[in-house]
């Protein structure tokens, strides 16, 4: 498996942060941070930034990557497995035109904390131990509740408030998918058009690594961080 992808997926419209892509982390833009974690990966040997908008594209290839022009149909957000689906255009528009691939590494630009070390993880987990998909998670030991939008009826989702139990006592750990890292065979991808199969691996990021950022908050957050955890 020596054909390895990173795919950055990287629209030029965000509702809440506008142009957030191209959002600046110590004078570095999102999508440039995501390339600099491909390129700086021990096996990770092409990248490709898949969006919709000109000045990313031009950005992205000034940091080294090579661009492909997102189908209009994927340039929403309200598309249902719109990541998968980029996945599978990117492969198959590379296969058409005679390129291998045995690995495919999905980054979000909205993880600029991720370490590369968690990305090379990943992908050791596919080559040594055989499992089809990675992705990167957090410890999260919160209660969470649900709000049904529709009859505003709220109702614990993952305890029972009338039998608490110490978190010592659970006889499971739960995590957060954090987007920071997803990783994925070729075959599985095209075989299901979906990034996680049935033998999926994982790799754990600290909290402070796991921020993604959807709004403006968490953008001035990452920068704050970015500084403290000596990234810069």
């Amino acid at each position: 498996m020596n054909n390895i992808l990173a795919i950055i997926p990287a629209r030029g419209g965000s509702k809440r942060v506008p142009r957030k892509n191209l959002k600046l982390i110590n004078e570095i833009p999102l999508v440039g941070h995501a390339i600099n974690h491909a390129k700086d990966s021990k096996y990770i040997n092409e990248i490709i930034v898949s969006t919709d908008d000109a000045e990313i594209a031009e950005v992205s290839q000034s940091f080294g990557a090579r661009v492909i022009d997102r189908p209009e149909e994927y340039r929403h957000d309200n598309t249902i497995m719109e990541a998968d689906n980029i996945l599978c255009q990117v492969v198959q528009d590379l296969e058409a035109k005679g390129e291998k691939i045995d690995i495919i590494i999905l980054l979000y630009p909205t993880a600029p904390l991720r370490p590369v070390k968690k990305i090379d993880e990943a992908i050791e987990l596919i080559i040594n131990q055989q499992y089809d998909s990675v992705l990167s998670l957090v410890p999260d030991q919160g209660y969470f509740w649900r709000l049904n939008k529709d009859s505003e009826d709220l109702k614990p989702y993952n305890y029972d408030p009338q039998n608490r139990i110490p978190r010592t006592m659970h006889d499971y750990k739960q995590f957060k998918e954090n987007k920071a890292i997803y990783a994925c065979t070729r075959d599985l991808l095209i075989n299901t058009r979906c990034r996680l199969g049935s033998r999926i691996g994982f790799v754990l990021m600290d909290p402070l690594e796991s921020i993604d950022i959807d709004t403006h908050e968490e953008l001035e957050l990452c920068r704050v961080l970015y500084e403290k955890l000596s990234l810069s």
